[in-house]
């Protein structure tokens, strides 16, 4: 039974950098929205299919700028534990836009900061990026997202494979 101010989503997300890697990762989200923003928590489980199973847990949260969120600033604190991996990373965009381009459909880009903790090599990474995409609903309760996204912005001149990816989000409203 839906709870009033929640909505659960069920997502299959898939990450594919040009370099060959990639991360595939499946679960549910439980979000609360007001005018003002939303908070969200989502667990689910997480693969490269190559080295590395992982559990995921989500923390996220929007500030919208306007009244009808076409503008706000993002956070989202991913933690994923592995065998091999155990890691915290923050990712947080100051500003984030969100177009609606008609009925079913909206453009998005987020400018961000990513710093991620690897709790079993004792590293810490820094990095900016940004992706850009479209959000398609196909039914009422199912939408669809591909974007593309270039990773380490610091290092602007090296446009190899290792930064860039193509990502798709298919997700099923509860």
């Amino acid at each position: 039974m839906p709870v009033p101010g929640l909505q659960g989503t069920t997502s299959l997300n898939t990450y594919q950098n040009l370099d060959g890697t990639n991360l595939t990762i499946g679960g549910v989200e439980e979000k609360a929205k007001s005018q003002r923003g939303s908070a969200a928590a989502f667990l689910g489980i997480g693969t490269d299919f190559n080295k590395e199973a992982m559990a995921v847990l989500d923390f996220k949260g929007t500030l919208n700028y306007d009244k009808n969120g076409i503008f706000n600033q993002n956070l989202r604190v991913r933690n994923t534990v592995g065998i091999k991996s155990c890691t915290t990373q923050i990712r947080y965009s100051p500003l984030s836009v969100n177009i609606p381009a008609g009925k079913n459909t909206s453009l998005y880009a987020n400018p961000h900061y990513v710093g991620k903790y690897n709790y079993k090599t004792d590293k810490w990474t820094n990095s900016a990026g940004v992706f850009a995409g479209v959000t398609q609903k196909i039914s009422p309760k199912t939408s669809l997202s591909l974007e593309v996204q270039r990773y380490n912005l610091q290092d602007i001149k090296d446009n190899s494979g290792k930064n860039w990816g193509v990502n798709a989000i298919i997700s099923w409203n509860l």
